[in-house]
């Protein structure tokens, strides 16, 4: 696995030993809320645009901690990317903790600016999960330069790996011993 996580690393802007393998972005979603400590009263947001499955383990992370799951309403059309920005950070309050937001959607097949929701989330003290399960291959991707808490992506659309290749990206800052801690 060493030498295959070093490769994908290399093609996505990162260690090697920055990657776990999961066997789908789905997996790596949930690895990632388990991973994150919620508190009663925290605050995690998701857009109306997440796929099902993941927006699924975000609820079910938040009912288990006791905290509030928060959507942003994504607006349809798009006249630019920044409206995205804009609906994701007006849902952030002092409680906020987390986000799970797409790169790329996959109902609509929207390019979120991913780079700018992960900064302007820190920036207030919000970490994020980025959904990224159609971006490698599809768009470019520089996990360290991101800077994202996770970051998880599915190897077999663009970059035509076989289905079951997929990773989990956790900032070198979040590592522990066989867990992230936050």
């Amino acid at each position: 696995h060493d030498a295959a996580r070093a490769a994908v690393g290399d093609f996505l802007g990162a260690r090697g030993e920055d990657l776990a393998v999961v066997p789908n972005a789905t997996a790596g979603v949930n690895a990632a809320l388990r991973a994150f400590e919620l508190a009663p009263g925290d605050e995690v947001i998701v857009t109306d645009h997440e796929y099902n499955a993941c927006a699924n383990a975000l609820r079910e992370a938040a009912a288990r901690s006791g905290a509030m799951v928060v959507v942003a309403t994504i607006p349809l059309p798009i006249s630019d990317p920044g409206e995205v920005l804009e609906a994701v950070v007006a849902r952030v309050t002092s409680r906020t903790r987390l986000a799970l937001v797409d790169h790329v959607t996959s109902q609509t097949g929207l390019v979120f600016p991913i780079t700018e929701l992960v900064s302007a989330l820190r920036a207030r003290g919000v970490e994020t999960v980025v959904d990224g399960a159609h971006a490698p291959g599809m768009v470019p991707v520089d996990l360290d330069a991101l800077g994202a808490a996770f970051y998880t992506g599915n190897l077999h659309k663009w970059v035509c790996a076989p289905k079951g290749a997929a990773f989990l990206h956790v900032r070198r800052d979040l590592q522990e011993i066989g867990r992230a801690h936050v």
